[in-house]
């Protein structure tokens, strides 16, 4: 166990109010983050199987045309990826800066205001000022702060309750993604993108704060998977849990995945041939101790920057993998057919879908969405290939690959509506020529690559969204745009699926056939993570934007120019005229 050191809240942060703060909080327990009602949205998924579907059914195909601006509130800058949380009528909203804020869903009228006292934000990681997500439980918000703080808020007043350094915040150590609850265990992930050695995961005592485990994923020398590697220990980078973190009560598992590793180039990193053990994995973990119950390489040997760490969604699925689905890399011919309790989704940027018995992680099938060309097969274990003609052998030489380090698919969520067992991937028709700079480099360089951003052979339009059936892996239907689609996907029991898009469209599409059925412009990148929440008898479908650029970049080539912008940040809720 790690001894940590509590911060005072008058040294931490500062509160400020805008109106007096609310005295009646419902405390958030397991029961409830296991069971969320359907008019809130408590957790970063709203359930904790991650399906970020809304189960509310007042907006249709028939009338989401009437939807309409509700209200709108100003962020602060920076960039802008949230899931806002809603819990009692409030809407907990975290802004880049570190600013937490209560508000009031249904008027936007502001409740409190946290605003954390932060070091010289020039030393800190920049990933760790997009906050995507913040956790409820008891009375409590959590929030991992840009420098790697554990920080819980009181959820009536902002006031701190506790302040716990993680650690190495100091050496870009930080967090994008946020923590979630698991069984009473906070459990958050971290990004050293610019840092010279690997990150963990570790879980937290609810209370405290105190760190109750911590996984790290880059063995050291002598210990299990070393040996793939083939460098010095000093030399392994940047391998981390940025993305999504899952938890399943049913099975009392937490899955996450890890990211890659730089430079990019293994001739660089001194790595050949290595599949680089810990790197790009799926993880099943007991969240009081960190125990790891199972783990899978989904993409060894990565010199792309393909980083497997976005959330996976665990679902009872009747799995009957159909030999003819639509780009199939591998079906396991011993797995038991039928009802089975499964992890299933697109892990890695690759755009690859997998299926695993989540108890034990048994292999079940995968299969390409987009176009890829990195992974040259997958056998029926699920032992995995990667394409030796595009590994970056030369340096200053471009090698064509599918997709992009910016996917495919990336941080951006996927939705599953569990009553029809549909999937809904926001991807990227994304390819690029990708050199290994000849250079003398350091962690801040990162991958040390250059790349010119292309589209997909065959394609003219960069955005995408593809309907799957998790059962038998089958594509239902696939719609295009012309711009890169950076933005999550909220599906609802109305049969309406909502998507923000890098040309400033907020777009409601039938989640029968994907046809667009309304569509407003923002005055900025609809880049957050829609989602519906239901205040006296009304839906209401928020979406915050701003300052998101990778999409926009991904925009520079496809022969036309989009109309976007990513300053004035803020979140904006629709309802139909009442």
């Amino acid at each position: 166990m790690k001894s940590n050191s509590l911060l005072l809240a008058s040294v931490a942060a500062v509160a400020f109010f805008a109106v007096p703060a609310f005295a009646d909080v419902t405390p958030v327990t397991d029961e409830l983050l296991a069971n969320p009602p359907a008019g809130e949205w408590i957790s970063y998924g709203r359930n904790q199987e991650n399906y970020r579907h809304s189960p509310l059914n007042q907006i249709t195909p028939d009338n989401v045309g009437q939807l309409q601006l509700v209200w709108a509130r100003g962020m602060n800058p920076g960039v802008v990826q949230v899931t806002p949380l809603i819990h009692d009528g409030v809407m907990y909203l975290a802004n880049p800066g570190d600013i937490i804020q209560a508000i009031d869903a249904k008027t936007g009228d502001l409740i409190w205001e946290h605003r954390r006292q932060l070091p010289e934000t020039s030393t800190l990681s920049s990933l760790g000022d997009r906050k995507r997500g913040i956790a409820l439980y008891g009375t409590n918000v959590y929030f991992v702060s840009w420098d790697n703080h554990m920080v819980a808020l009181d959820a009536a007043s902002g006031q701190v309750v506790f302040d716990v350094d993680r650690g190495q915040g100091d050496e870009r150590v930080s967090n994008s993604s946020g923590p979630i609850v698991a069984n009473g265990v906070i459990v958050a992930g971290s990004t050293c993108q610019y840092s010279p050695f690997g990150c963990f995961v570790s879980g937290h005592d609810a209370s405290t704060g105190e760190e109750l485990w911590r996984n790290y994923f880059i063995p050291q020398a002598g210990e299990e998977g070393d040996e793939t590697w083939g460098n010095d220990y000093e030399a392994r980078w940047m391998t981390g849990v940025w993305g999504q973190i899952t938890y399943d009560p049913t099975t009392n598992l937490v899955f996450y995945g890890s990211s890659a590793v730089g430079p990019a180039s293994e001739v660089q990193r001194g790595t050949p041939g290595g599949t680089l053990y810990g790197t790009n994995t799926r993880f099943a973990v007991r969240p009081d101790t960190g125990e790891v119950v199972w783990r899978h390489q989904t993409l060894p040997r990565d010199n792309w920057d393909q980083e497997c760490t976005f959330e996976m969604m665990v679902a009872n699925v009747d799995v009957q993998p159909a030999a003819d689905m639509d780009g199939v890399q591998a079906i396991n011919p011993n797995a038991a057919t039928g009802e089975r309790r499964v992890l299933t989704g697109v892990p890695c940027k690759t755009g690859t879908m997998w299926q695993f018995d989540a108890e034990t992680g048994e292999f079940l099938w995968a299969r390409d969405t987009n176009y890829q060309n990195m992974i040259s097969s997958i056998d029926e274990t699920g032992l995995v290939t990667v394409n030796e003609d595009i590994i970056l052998k030369d340096l200053d030489t471009d090698y064509r690959i599918c997709p992009t380090f910016l996917g495919g698919r990336d941080w951006p969520s996927a939705s599953l509506n569990p009553d029809s067992g549909i999937y809904f991937i926001p991807l990227n028709n994304a390819c690029a020529d990708l050199a290994a700079v000849d250079q003398e480099f350091t962690a801040m360089d990162v991958y040390n690559t250059s790349a010119t951003y292309l589209l997909a052979p065959e394609k003219e339009n960069m955005g995408r969204i593809d309907a799957i059936d998790i059962s038998t892996g089958k594509t239902l239907w696939s719609v295009e745009r012309l711009a890169s689609n950076y933005s999550p996907v909220l599906s609802t029991a109305g049969g309406v699926l909502f998507n923000g898009g890098s040309d400033r469209y907020f777009r409601a599409l039938s989640e029968e056939t994907g046809e667009t059925l309304w569509q407003t412009r923002l005055a900025t990148v609809a880049s957050g993570q829609a989602i519906s929440y239901e205040l006296d008898g009304v839906q209401y479908v928020a979406i915050a934007g701003g300052g998101n650029t990778y999409g926009t970049n991904l925009n520079s080539n496809i022969g036309a120019t989009i109309d976007s912008t990513s300053i004035g940040n803020a979140v904006y809720v629709f309802a139909l005229p009442q």
